[in-house]
């Protein structure tokens, strides 16, 4: 009886892992600019971003939810390619940033960068994605 507990629990805590896919949603910047993105909205997926990939297709990218809006940090650990990221708070672009890929597997040998202030989200795109775009800009989510 207390074995098949155990394994209840188990079978349990399992479906709670946190390793379910993100959510997908379409990000607007500004009237014309549309990306469909996955929505890394847990720990993991948040400090796993986009390491690892080879290439980030015209049209996509990754939203990063915050629960409340503060001041953030990124890292490029991982990554191969350049992307461009929006910072963003109260559904609009506080700063647009091009960052380099760092491929050390370690955080510490990777740059970080802050936010310039509070915010809310996080987009990243690819590089030159964002060009033009400035601070002020209005950003609409629309889950699928």
């Amino acid at each position: 009886m207390a074995l098949t507990a155990l394994a209840l629990t188990i079978i349990a805590l399992t479906g709670c892992s946190g390793d379910t896919a993100p959510r997908a949603a379409t990000v607007t910047v500004g009237e014309d600019r549309e990306f469909q993105v996955d929505v890394a909205d847990t720990p993991q997926q948040q400090s796993e971003g986009l390491s690892g990939r080879q290439d980030l297709p015209a049209g996509t990218g990754l939203l990063i939810t915050f629960e409340s809006g503060k001041e953030r940090e990124v890292w490029m650990v991982g990554m191969e390619i350049p992307i461009d990221i929006a910072w963003i708070a109260d559904g609009r672009v506080v700063q647009i940033s091009t960052l380099d890929p760092c491929t050390e597997n370690r955080q510490s040998l990777c740059p970080r960068w802050k936010s310039p202030g509070a915010v809310d989200a996080l987009l990243e795109v690819p590089a030159d994605a964002l060009n033009g775009i400035t601070p002020g800009t209005p950003v609409s989510i629309r889950e699928e």
